[in-house]
């Protein structure tokens, strides 16, 4: 009786254990990644932009309290997402017309709000300046942040409309931050109207832009995480494509400053980058000691882009 009392007692253990694990799985790698995933690649008021009939005014009242001028648009991209956009021009007085024109694409975790301090500068200099709420941001549309891919076309998006009105002057210069820059990367590969651009920080591969969410967000780890919320991203938001890596990379085609703190430049996939792409289009920058000297160095690039590389 008692062995047989220990062989059941065996068979309820082993039971339990395994039903423990299935729990534990399923809270982990279901409910779990269902719950989080939102946090972390959608914007804070997902339900409101749920809806379709759902906008917010274009309101430029920031940068005229800052002293500027803009002109509104709203560019609509090819899936339907409604892009808050400003254009700023260089004083008339000073200028016939304008020097080129700068397209500037925030971070992914700001709005165009940060790009003001690089705005007087750059009038300053004669261009022309084009700022952008990115979707999924500020006053745009759209739910779901994405590593840069449905980024960088909504900019080749912004400079068609730009160009259908009449309203790009050459050079066009393409300045991103963070997921902007990788915007402005894979957009530059394809659109032929972008003379430069500059990258300040661009995460360069899904995982990496991946990993970044994850600790931005202080999201629980679990084994695999990377792949899980990536699964589950792609699941929940519907867009189709595959977290890219170092092997996706493909080589720079038009003059580019790249600015990388060293633990970014000294990654794998910055080096492959720069190995791959023309050493003769390409200028790896010191990365600045601080805000002030950021926005220095980023408007002296795009002002002196024409000066040879040294």
């Amino acid at each position: 009786m008692a062995k047989l009392m220990s062989k059941k007692t065996r068979e309820i253990v082993q039971t339990v254990s395994v039903l423990v694990v299935v729990i534990l799985f399923i809270v982990f790698y279901i409910v779990f990644p269902l719950i989080t995933v939102p946090d972390l690649m959608a914007r804070a008021e997902k339900e409101q932009f749920d809806d379709p009939e759902f906008t917010l005014a274009n309101d430029p009242a920031h940068f005229i309290e800052m002293g500027l001028n803009p002109d509104t648009f709203t560019v609509i991209t090819r899936d339907n997402v409604n892009l808050a956009s400003l254009f700023f021009r260089p004083d008339s007085a000073e200028f016939d017309s304008a020097l080129g024109t700068a397209i500037l694409v925030h971070a992914g975790d700001s709005d165009r709000t940060a790009l003001g301090p690089y705005i007087p500068p750059l009038l300053e200099a004669g261009f022309d300046v084009v700022i952008y709420d990115q979707r999924a941001c500020g006053l745009s549309g759209g739910v779901w942040h994405t590593a840069g891919r449905y980024e960088s076309d909504d900019l080749v998006d912004m400079i068609a409309e730009l160009n259908i009105h009449d309203q790009l002057i050459n050079p066009i210069v393409t300045v991103g931050f963070g997921v902007g820059a990788d915007a402005v990367r894979r957009a530059a590969i394809d659109e032929q109207r972008i003379d430069y651009t500059v990258l300040v920080s661009p995460f360069l591969t899904g995982i990496r832009w991946m990993d970044d969410r994850i600790d931005h967000k202080d999201a629980l780890w679990i084994p695999f995480a990377n792949t899980v919320y990536y699964w589950w991203f792609k699941k929940i938001s519907g867009f189709p494509y595959d977290k890219t890596t170092v092997d996706d990379l493909r080589p720079l085609s038009v003059r580019t400053a790249l600015i990388l703190p060293n633990d970014i430049l000294e990654s794998e996939a910055a080096a492959k980058l720069i190995e791959i792409s023309p050493s003769d289009i390409l200028n790896v920058v010191p990365y600045p000691p601080d805000d002030s000297a950021m926005i220095k160095t980023v408007v002296g690039l795009v002002r002196d882009f024409r000066k040879p590389l040294e």
